[in-house]
């Protein structure tokens, strides 16, 4: 009998290793997150479910140590963009909400953490803190109120609308600026990894600078979390900083290389969120398959009636086509000595953006026609679907958009000039 394992899957460059990884994580799922994802939606101002749960996978099941290396106490794991896909995937089957709670603890440190560009005395002080016996947890403070999107949009905007500055006075860097949205803001993130400029209004991308900047250090602030259509799992705040003092040694790297590697970062990001999308789309496989099999209408089951086969066999397509997709993606990110691509550049990060709309695209498609076929039971909570629906629409909101994904895919295959 066919289920989500029988989808594309490469075993030959999906080691069983990482696989196995995947299989715990859905284990978790089944026995720990499932029984209570209903009421996560409750959850979304005092998080007293989910940060529990997230001790539970980022720190017992050691997704914090996999990425970092075993000198601070990590585990290490290599091909790290295939690994972050599988938790995504089975995370997204589970709760897409709860998943970019969990990826995003480990976005911001991707810039040290990654080969060949580990900053070895950063992680001294930051490793060992993410892979303890105490939740420690990440956030990416990237956007900003007044520029949105602008700040991933480094190929025209160039920095000159970041207004977080990061001035060097002595050894340290003096933080000021405004946040917003990032996930694990709040009261959940411990560390913030921050998007500033080292000279407001600037063009030149050596003034890009990424600090990593400790939630308690004095001038850090934050407002109340927003309530969302969905996501619930996903807290997201405003932060201020406010002349907030950081060791110098806390910028990832330095002028250009803080840049090539958060592009790094929105390569990661895009694929991880595609990756979200394939496992909602699995869930929903199996809650419609269940449905349309145990339904009777006309005397047979609803899945033997033609019209409804024929939108099942499109959810099936979809979940194929994604996956093979970012298998292959994940490929060329994982082994740049094959492809000749280096994971930090232009071109991944740009070609990546189109698989992260066709996934976004995809599970909104797949998200409705089970909803259509379901009927009002498609928008009832017991079911999960609608929540899948609310959640998985604001997978195509972020990381810039629909609008700018379609810019730098483009800027890619077409060599755009003016946009």
């Amino acid at each position: 009998m066919a289920n989500i394992d029988d989808f594309i899957r490469p075993k030959e460059w999906v080691s069983d290793f990482v696989t196995d990884i995947g299989k715990v994580l859905r284990e978790w799922g089944k026995d720990k997150y499932m029984p209570v994802r209903q009421q996560i939606d409750e959850d979304w101002r005092d998080h007293k479910l989910v940060k529990p749960l997230l001790k539970e996978v980022l720190v017992d099941l050691g997704i914090n140590a996999a990425f970092f290396p075993a000198e601070v106490g990590g585990t290490d794991i290599p091909e790290t963009c295939t690994l972050v896909c599988i938790l995504a995937e089975e995370g997204g089957r589970i709760d897409s909400g709860f998943t970019v709670a969990v990826l995003c603890s480990l976005w911001p440190m991707l810039p040290i953490i990654l080969k060949p560009h580990r900053n070895m005395e950063l992680l001294q002080d930051i490793g060992p803190k993410f892979c303890g016996e105490t939740l420690y947890v990440g956030c990416n403070a990237m956007t900003e109120p007044s520029s949105g999107a602008d700040i991933e949009n480094m190929d025209r905007m160039r920095g000159k609308t970041i207004q977080t500055t990061a001035k060097l006075i002595g050894d340290e860097w003096v933080i000021n600026g405004h946040k917003i949205w990032p996930t694990n803001s709040g009261d959940v993130a411990n560390l913030y990894g921050v998007v500033c400029t080292t000279k407001k209004g600037s063009t030149d991308l050596n003034d890009f600078a990424f600090i990593y900047v400790p939630a308690d250090a004095p001038g850090v602030s934050m407002g109340g979390p927003y309530q969302k259509a969905g996501m619930a799992a996903d807290m997201n705040t405003d932060i201020w900083f406010e002349d907030v003092h950081v060791p110098k040694s806390y910028r990832a790297h330095g002028p250009g290389d803080d840049l090539k590697y958060f592009t790094e970062m929105i390569t990661y990001g895009n694929m991880a969120s595609a990756a979200m999308c394939l496992g909602v789309m699995k869930n929903i496989y199996e809650i419609i398959k269940r449905w349309t099999t145990e339904r009777i209408i006309a005397g047979k089951p609803l899945k033997e009636h033609s019209m409804v086969a024929a939108a099942l066999s499109e959810i099936a397509i979809s979940i194929e086509a994604t996956s093979a997709w970012i298998h292959m993606y994940c490929r060329e990110v994982d082994h740049p000595e094959i492809y000749g691509t280096d994971p930090w550049s232009n071109k991944m990060a740009h070609k990546s953006r189109g698989l992260a709309i066709f996934a976004s695209q995809a599970v909104e498609k797949v998200c409705s026609t089970a909803m259509d076929y379901m009927g009002s039971y498609g928008y009832s909570r017991e079911f999960d679907v609608e929540k899948h629906w609310r959640d998985s629409k604001m997978i195509g909101l972020w990381m810039g958009g629909l609008g700018l994904k379609h810019l730098e895919n483009a800027r890619y295959w077409y060599e755009l000039e003016t946009l």
